[in-house]
């Protein structure tokens, strides 16, 4: 709704500043006797709008309802105006017409204000102060995790694998993170080891030295046809890359062996893998390496094309046509049916792409989402239910409690199947969601701790 109210008041403050248009609703006011059912139809989309907006029980804390309830108690009083003063309206007419753009201008200024305010800010209500790392009525939480932004199951489904993000621009300085697992029956956090061997799964120029650092981001986890359980990383610091490693059980937990990497050429400044069974894989190119923040919010508030996914196959990159959208976010695979499911996270979108045909077959409209998460025949995405501008003190905060939902989609269609909606709880900002059995785990870009609810 911020969008299409963004758009809206954009078109009226345009609208305004065409005389000729104008002129002839003037003049059309101007014939009538009186305009008793314009009057009553202008009520009672006054009244449906008042409905909406407070219909919602913390409407005062979004601004695309206080936005509605406001444009309702306008429209009522209009309605009134139109039909017990409509000669002084048309008295006053002639007046307003004489003098057009002394009015029209700065009522025109005034909507565009409104319009940019819209977008930029929806969640107005309290943040909810969680810096203590306890769970609630709504959410468990499990502390002692950093910034946990993209989870896979292990193969023996008892442990979360995790990239502990550590940042990537224009939004913040990348850093280095790491790498971590949750033991679902303990509830434990456990740091991987790590061994380097030859570099035989990536591009043979590619090295690592022992003791560099890794800047993990989007993730991906396959069993390749030879039978070894393949870990692609996004890997942001001190270099861009994507890291290989093979995955393997020793004394009752998940270690890895680096077992190659890809460097990342400079046009390309990926988010997320999904792994082929081959040794291929799919990669998000969101955006330019360089862009600037506010390039980066003009992009968002236009949904213009700022990226496409490439598959790498024999040692070389290749953009797959047909993926261009705003902000290409998270992706997931489905191998079975060589179907890619996309995030367009600035493009508010999900879309189900077909690699046999390169050609996007369905979309559903997500706010923002993040990394889809395949469940047999479902979707599970995540949704940040908020505007650039709420983000405010976050970022100075371990975590934050904006507002957030987790949808459930069919797989076939992306038909929403459920949503599960949350504000001022004790997590936040989203990035994926993880069904295991009853709970949905939930990773973050911004967090100090895992999170998960039952959704039975």
């Amino acid at each position: 709704m911020n969008y299409f109210y963004f758009f809206f008041f954009l078109f009226l403050s345009v609208l305004i500043l065409i005389k000729p248009f104008i002129n002839i609703i003037s003049n059309w006011v101007m014939r009538s006797k009186k305009l008793t059912i314009t009057g009553a139809i202008t009520f009672f989309v006054g009244v449906l709008c008042i409905y909406i907006s407070l219909s919602n029980e913390f409407w005062y804390e979004r601004v695309w309802l206080i936005t509605t309830f406001v444009i309702g108690i306008a429209l009522l009083i209009r309605a009134l105006v139109i039909i017990f003063f409509f000669r002084k309206i048309k008295k006053m007419l002639p007046y307003f017409m004489e003098n057009y753009y002394k009015f029209s201008i700065p009522i025109a200024l005034v909507l565009i204000y409104i319009s940019i305010l819209i977008v930029s800010t929806d969640y107005i209500g309290p943040q909810k102060d969680i810096s203590s790392c306890k769970s609630d009525k709504d959410i468990d939480v499990i502390c002692e995790f950093l910034n946990p932004e993209d989870i896979v199951i292990t193969p023996d489904k008892e442990f979360l694998l995790m990239s502990e993000f550590g940042g990537i621009g224009p939004y913040e300085e990348q850093k280095p993170g790491f790498f971590a697992l949750l033991d679902l029956r303990t509830k434990k956090r456990i740091i991987p080891n790590i061994t380097i061997a030859s570099n035989s799964w990536g591009d043979p120029s590619c090295n690592r030295i022992d003791d560099q650092q890794y800047g993990p981001h989007g993730i991906d986890l396959v069993e390749r046809n030879d039978g070894k359980f393949q870990l692609g990383v996004i890997s942001h610091y001190p270099d861009e890359t994507i890291e290989m490693f093979e995955l393997i059980k020793t004394n009752g937990s998940w270690n890895f062996i680096w077992r190659g990497c890809v460097d990342v050429p400079y046009k390309y400044y990926f988010n997320d893998i999904s792994l082929k069974k081959d040794g291929g894989f799919f990669a998000s190119h969101m955006y330019e390496r360089d862009i600037t923040l506010n390039e980066w919010l003009i992009t968002s508030l236009l949904k213009r094309n700022s990226g496409y996914l490439v598959d790498w196959n024999d040692g070389k990159f290749n953009k797959v046509e047909g993926t261009e959208g705003s902000g290409p976010n998270g992706i997931a695979l489905d191998r079975n049916s060589n179907l890619l499911y996309i995030n367009y996270n600035q493009g508010d979108l999900i879309t189900k792409f077909d690699l046999s045909i390169n050609k996007k077959i369905h979309s559903q409209f997500i706010e923002a989402p993040d990394n889809p998460y395949i469940d047999g025949d479902y979707i599970w995405v995540t949704s940040l239910d908020f505007q650039p501008n709420d983000f405010g003190e976050c970022e100075f905060k371990k975590s934050c409690s904006l507002p957030f939902s987790i949808y459930k989609l069919d797989k076939k269609t992306l038909e929403v199947l459920d949503k599960f909606s949350f504000s001022k709880t004790v997590f936040g900002l989203p990035t994926v969601a993880v069904p295991v059995g009853e709970n949905i785990y939930m990773g973050s870009f911004h967090s100090d701790r895992l999170g998960y609810f039952k959704i039975n």
